[in-house]
This record gives structure tokens, C-alpha cells and sequence, in this order.
């Protein structure tokens, strides 16, 4: 009898303790499924010009991804209500913008949301801040100095420096002009643009130092820095302010192709987000729009 008494007892704990666990369990939330990202760089009015990547194999690159929104480097002010771009019709009188293109009739054939993901007040902080004024006059003076030292001393380290923010900036347009998609987003691009902007922001700043007379010059650097890092990580915040409502889905990100390196840089560490490549989900040899329909995997 005591036998028996003994294993009652035993199964009534291991009951009670199974119960206990189970109640504990049920206290913890479920893990959030992550949101798949991909970021796709464009080439704005290039695509028009570059055949490998034009505004027909940027479309079939999104349709072929099957997204459940698409992400618009647009503000507030250049989209309609319902996040459709203001720019979007393609025509041989109104070509508009080509992703804005590629973007809209991609979301209307899925009848998908756009967003847009760019600052909100992106146009007012252009007009207010003399953005696109103060550029061509940074241009001017930049070439300048170049052409300066060229003549005074063509054999100094400032030019060889100089000599080096000029070949990233002939890599970018060579790139723009000559390659496909597959190209345009990969480590190579963006490890030029990431040299580019070093040069730029890092670099010539403290050798500009040594040219008083450059001063403006020196001062347009600094604020194009702030400008460029404010402006990217209001773009990443919106990207994952989108990607929690879309947990466990895929979001395509539609940016100038300058933009995807640190964006990535960004949003890489964000455990809510699965960053992917676009070729990493369909086939990648995308020459031909046609190929994209080949071996397209299920999200």
C-alpha cells in the first residue's frame, strides 16, 4: 500500500511539474518572423540609355521577385495618397522616371502598396539648404584645384589623391552606362562608391585645410557628409518601420544604386530584418529579360 501511495505521489509531481513548464511556455511570445529585404539599386535616367539594364529588365527583376510592397525612393510630396508615384507614366512625350515605372506597373499588376521610403521633406530641404546650387559651385572649385595643382605641382600627393576620387567617379558612370543589374548590385559597385564617398567626406577635407583659399570648398564637404548620413539613416529608419508590418514577408527596396551600401550598412544588424540580394532569389544572368522567368524560386 505504501508502494502504491509512493507512485501516486510521483505521477501527481511530474503531472503538476509538466503543467507548470507548460503554463511558463505559453508565457513566452512567439519569435516574430523576420521580414525579407531586398535592396535593389537603380541608375535613374541611365536605364534608358544602358540596354543591360534597362527599364523592362528592372520591371521584370521586381515582378519576378514577387514582393508584398515595394519601396520607392520617393517623399511625401512626389507620391499620391495611396503612395503611387506622382511620376510614373512612361511614354515617348512623357518618359517619367524609369523605376517609378517599373515600380508602379509591377504594383499594380500585383496589386501591391507602395511606399516611400526617401525623407519626407527631401524636396523642401533641397530648395532650403541650396542644395543642387551649393553642388555645382562645390564642382567648379573642386575642378579648380585640380587643374591648380596640375600645373604647379603635377607630381604631389594631393593630386595623386585627387587623381583617385576622379577614376571612381569615371568607375561609377562606366558602370552605369555598360552594366547589368548583377553588376550594378554587388560588392564591387558599391566598394567603388565606398571609396568615392571616403575620398570625398574622409580625405580630401584635412588636405583642404592646407588651401585657405578653398575654404567654401572645405565647408561644402562637411555639410554634403551631413547631409548624405542624415538623409540615409531617415531612409533605413522607414525601411524598417516597414518592414514591421510586413513581418514574415518580402519588401523590395528600389534606391539609387550610391545608396545600397549603406543602407545595407545599416539595416545588416537589424535582427526584425533579412537582408537579401535580388539574384540570390532568381536566376542571376539577367542579359535578357526573359531569363528572369527561369528557376524563379518560391518566397
Amino acid at each position: 500500500m505504501t508502494d502504491i501511495f509512493k507512485t501516486m505521489i510521483l505521477i501527481l509531481f511530474c503531472v503538476s511539474l509538466c503543467a507548470v513548464n507548460s503554463f511558463a511556455e505559453s508565457k513566452i511570445p512567439p519569435e516574430t518572423p523576420k521580414t525579407q529585404v531586398v535592396i535593389i539599386g537603380t541608375i535613374h535616367s541611365a536605364h534608358y540609355k544602358n540596354p543591360k539594364y534597362s527599364p523592362d529588365i528592372l520591371r521584370q527583376i521586381i515582378l519576378s521577385l514577387k514582393p508584398d510592397a515595394i519601396l520607392n525612393e520617393l517623399p511625401l510630396s512626389l507620391v499620391e495618397p495611396d503612395g503611387r508615384p506622382l511620376e510614373k507614366i512612361r511614354g515617348k512625350d512623357n518618359p517619367g522616371g524609369p523605376e517609378s515605372w517599373a515600380a508602379d506597373t509591377v504594383a499594380v499588376k500585383l496589386g501591391i502598396k507602395q511606399i516611400p521610403f526617401d525623407r519626407p521633406d527631401r524636396q523642401e530641404n533641397f530648395k532650403k539648404t541650396n542644395y543642387f546650387k551649393r553642388q555645382k559651385q562645390a564642382n567648379n572649385l573642386l575642378n579648380k584645384w585640380w587643374l591648380g595643382l596640375y600645373e604647379s605641382d603635377p607630381n604631389s600627393l594631393d593630386l595623386k589623391i585627387a587623381k583617385l576620387l576622379e577614376f571612381t567617379f569615371q568607375a561609377e558612370a562606366s558602370l552605369f552606362m555598360n552594366s547589368g543589374p548583377e553588376i550594378i548590385n554587388s560588392d564591387a559597385h558599391d566598394s567603388i562608391i565606398r571609396i568615392k564617398h571616403s575620398v570625398s567626406y574622409d580625405i580630401l577635407p584635412p588636405i583642404l585645410e592646407n588651401y585657405p583659399e578653398y575654404k567654401t570648398l572645405t565647408d561644402y564637404d562637411h555639410f554634403a557628409r551631413n547631409q548624405w548620413l542624415e538623409r540615409n539613416r531617415i531612409m533605413a529608419d522607414n525601411v524598417i518601420k516597414a518592414a514591421s508590418k510586413y513581418p514574415g514577408r518580402r519588401l523590395v527596396v528600389l534606391t539609387g544604386a550610391s545608396h545600397r551600401y549603406i543602407l545595407r550598412d545599416l539595416l545588416k544588424d537589424k535582427e526584425s530584418i533579412d537582408l537579401k540580394e535580388y539574384w540570390e532569389i532568381i536566376e542571376p544572368n539577367i542579359s535578357k529579360p526573359e531569363k528572369l522567368s527561369k528557376n524563379i524560386q518560391n518566397k
